[in-house]
């Protein structure tokens, strides 16, 4: 007779997923460890059952799921690094590869295994992400303020404003918070009604202080496609138009009234119209970054079809940084799509555009609006910076949107 019955089970596998994303939550801002704990503990509550050794949820909708065209555009960045061995010649980098990125397989695979998070359960988790940012956020701002003057010449020189861990991938999470308490409230979650439009606006602001630039073209651009998209779900336009030009008009608006804003938007005019690129180190100035991109790209035209293989990318470019600029420490491409054309060559840089397009059509066919603005944020992110090339921004693309999408039904309507 087996220790628990098949409804204590599944409560329990309900609560500790709820567990395990609270912690990849927290991981994500604070703790690599507590990262992979939530991560490891997903695969194992979808995929392992204590009463049938196999999760029977997983069995029952595994076959659904990898006939989904969502299923196959997320795992398919996964198999282009797989299928990239023959040409690999720095097997340490490659493996490393292979570990950062295994969730791209291993998290679609297990999804069908876990809860529904549609209902109450998957309000709280909205909620309590969108909660836990604000409160760090409002931490980042109180340290501002009590060091202004110290992390404005911070900014100024090309810094980051102190935050937890990474300054890019907070900024992320904070865009995607916005986004989310904008779900919260439309789920009614905890009952608090516009309490969430406040939260998320302050986000929003808090965006801007933090003066993260990839952080706020997330930002702006998943909230433009949100207002895109409700509108088109109202059948209504005037209020979309209005609420773009407003959003347009919000960027002058900070530059005059936020100072880390303004600093930094003054920064990246020196850098890019008076900066000596030959001037340029180790350091993430806007010259490096595109001084990435012009590699990248030579990269991928002396090996166009097949790239020179996405074990080899890291020593190709520090070869062509030694060459380019020497003594700098050599970048990947900060752009995915390059570095997949970089890596994988023509074939790598269609898969890589086409599983994006798949997961974006793939919320359009669904009517999800907040999954189509997080798609944006991770899509815009792609464009600037070469994010799943990382365990946090890997972690982050395969959590939310698999979230989002709810095991493939995503169950909003526009």
């Amino acid at each position: 007779m087996p220790l628990f019955s098949r409804a204590q089970t599944e409560k329990a596998r309900l609560y500790l997923t709820l567990l395990m994303l609270a912690g990849i939550f927290f991981g994500l801002v604070f703790s690599p460890p507590f990262l992979s704990v939530g991560l490891i503990g997903l695969v194992v509550l979808g995929w392992l059952d204590p009463i049938s050794g196999i999760n029977p949820r997983w069995r029952e909708n595994i076959g659904a799921a990898v006939r989904s065209p969502f299923f196959w555009a997320m795992t398919s960045l996964y198999l282009l690094l797989l299928a990239g061995f023959w040409q690999t010649e720095d097997w340490n980098y490659y493996v490393e590869r292979l570990r950062i990125k295994v969730p791209l397989l291993a998290l679609p695979l297990i999804w069908p295994g876990l809860p529904d998070l549609s209902g109450r359960e998957g309000g709280w988790l909205r909620g309590g992400f969108v909660l836990f940012l604000a409160g760090v956020l409002a931490a980042v701002m109180v340290n501002y303020a009590l060091h202004f003057e110290e992390i404005n010449l911070l900014i100024g020189q090309g810094q980051a404003m102190p935050v937890p861990r990474n300054h890019i991938r907070f900024s992320l999470l904070v865009a995607l918070a916005t986004l989310l308490s904008v779900d919260a409230y439309r789920r009614e979650v905890f009952g608090w009604g516009r309490l969430w439009w406040l939260l998320g606006g302050g986000l929003f602001i808090g965006q801007h202080f933090l003066a993260v630039r990839s952080g706020l073209a997330g930002a702006y651009g998943g909230i433009g496609v949100l207002i895109l998209a409700l509108s088109w779900g109202a059948g209504r336009w005037w209020p979309a138009v209005v609420a773009l030009v407003g959003l347009t008009l919000l960027p002058v608006l900070a530059y005059v009234a936020v100072p880390s804003f303004r600093t930094k938007i003054q920064y990246a005019r020196y850098e890019l119209f008076h900066r000596n690129p030959a001037e340029d180190t180790g350091d993430y100035s806007d010259e490096g970054r595109l001084t990435s991109l012009r590699l990248g790209l030579r990269v991928w035209q002396d090996n166009p079809w097949l790239g020179i293989g996405p074990g080899n990318l890291r020593q190709e470019m520090d070869a062509r940084y030694a060459v380019a600029l020497p003594g700098a420490e050599g970048k990947r491409p900060h752009n995915q799509f390059i570095s997949a054309l970089a890596g994988s060559g023509l074939l790598g840089g269609l898969v890589t555009l086409g599983a994006f397009l798949v997961l974006g059509w793939s919320g359009i066919r669904q009517r999800a609006p907040v999954f189509l603005a997080v798609w944006t944020v991770f899509l815009l992110s792609c464009l600037v910076e070469n994010t799943l090339e990382n365990s946090a921004g890997v972690s982050m693309f395969c959590v939310f949107l698999l979230l989002l999408f709810e095991n493939g039904k995503a169950k909003e309507n526009l």
